[in-house]
């Protein structure tokens, strides 16, 4: 019941974002996060909803889910340990003329809460929140799909240390949604 509840404020939150006519892009990749700067997780699978406020200024609603096998329990066996890390926040979005310069730059800043599902603490679930900073490039490929190449670093709090440091990469595609259709 939690799950539809969620499902149900996510869409209500979409709907409300978009209004007709509005623009926005979507985008999956896959990458690295540099959990504490001392854990490697693979960045499995990343989604991220970019819808566009104005022109140069999105609003990024995302998460990943990282996994790392390095972990054995008490028999010896492999276990695994997994990383959600959430991303709310704006990006602005510097780009010159599209059609001589395919090229489009993204700076973007916000909150990322995270959640560490490890079995090798004592704990096995840890929670961190704090602000992030990341810089993107999206080079377009097809007339609706752009690579794109990200590294961001989050400052979080939580856990033993209290202020800690993480490092994500990412590369993946940003397919644009556009309420006009294609052009020509």
């Amino acid at each position: 019941m939690k799950r539809v509840r969620l499902l149900l404020l996510t869409g209500f939150s979409l709907a409300v974002l978009s209004p007709l006519g509005a623009d926005g892009s979507f985008s999956v990749g896959i990458g690295g996060n540099f959990f504490l700067n001392e854990t490697a997780y693979l960045d499995a699978f990343s989604v991220a909803y970019e819808h566009e406020l104005q022109e140069g200024l999105e609003l990024n609603l995302g998460a990943d889910l990282g996994i790392n096998r390095e972990n054995e329990n008490e028999e010896g066996e492999k276990v695994a340990a997994f990383l959600v890390p959430a991303t709310v926040g704006l990006n602005f979005v510097f780009s010159n003329d599209p059609p001589n310069d395919p090229a489009t730059f993204v700076l973007g800043a916000g909150i990322s809460p995270i959640m560490n599902f490890n079995p090798e603490t004592d704990e096995e679930f840890t929670l961190f929140g704090g602000p992030y900073i990341k810089a993107a490039v999206r080079v377009k490929v097809h007339p609706v799909a752009n690579w794109f190449l990200s590294a961001q670093q989050d400052l979080q709090l939580g856990g033993d240390d209290i202020i800690n440091a993480s490092t994500r990469i990412l590369t993946g595609l940003n397919f644009t949604i556009d309420d006009d259709g294609p052009t020509d």
